[in-house]
């Protein structure tokens, strides 16, 4: 099955047999996100340009050859739904809305919603909240993230065989330059910032909470357990 621009209808089956290209990320198991995890993601329809306009998801991404519609619309269907005034400003107090607008386009939409597998959770897991925190930093600061170099860019972050840092970085438009450039205001030819990388963290580890909520939670705790043993 090939995929367009154009709005795609999905299927009652997630993955069509043999192909295994993924119709519905509500309709995906764990299982299957580990059974397809090492396919190129493209064969399975995960990728920027896909959209779902009859279901809201769409795609904003205006980095094609040619724009089909007004930069900032849904480049499938023209419809204008982002406040991209409100997106732009690198605030976190109107987070909640951020995501909202996130969550209209069809592949960051995909990743808020896809299955937290036991591979995925162990690791987050394992590095804790603070853990994950370091990861990500340390994953901004490569020099293929401070900035733009076209022969990495769009294929640099791992996606279904990835971690929960990857996955974060992907929903919250952090996960290539062309990205950051479209849904983040930061121009190919600006390096990164630590201001900008301490944002897209915050981004990244708010949506690492909503999928995994027990671990900041877990960190509060053990902070909170240190501060009282050091007081005695």
């Amino acid at each position: 099955m090939q995929t367009s621009r154009n709005s795609e209808s999905e299927q009652a089956n997630p993955l069509e047999v043999n192909q295994e290209y993924i119709q519905s990320v509500s309709q995906l198991t764990a299982d299957d996100v580990e059974r397809v995890k090492g396919r190129k993601p493209k064969s399975l329809g995960i990728r920027c340009g896909r959209s779902d306009c009859k279901r809201d998801l769409h795609c904003f991404d205006p980095s094609g050859s040619r724009l089909t519609f007004t930069k900032g619309r849904c480049q499938s269907c023209g419809i204008d739904l982002i406040d991209w005034d409100v997106v732009h400003v690198r605030d976190l107090r109107n987070i909640d809305a951020k995501f909202d607008f996130f969550k209209k386009e069809w592949i960051r939409h995909f990743f808020f919603h896809v299955p937290i597998t036991n591979r995925i959770e162990s690791y987050a897991r394992r590095n804790g909240f603070e853990g994950l925190a370091q990861i990500l930093d340390k994953q901004l600061r490569q020099d293929k993230m401070l900035r733009f170099i076209k022969e990495f860019d769009w294929n640099q972050t791992k996606m279904l065989n990835g971690t929960i840092v990857h996955w974060a970085r992907h929903a919250t438009a952090s996960c290539c330059r062309a990205c950051m450039k479209y849904w983040h205001n930061i121009p190919f030819e600006q390096q990164l910032t630590a201001e900008d990388i301490n944002y897209l963290k915050a981004l990244a580890m708010r949506y690492v909470t909503l999928r995994i909520p027990d671990l900041e939670i877990l960190q509060q705790s053990r902070v909170a357990k240190a501060q009282s043993q050091s007081a005695v």
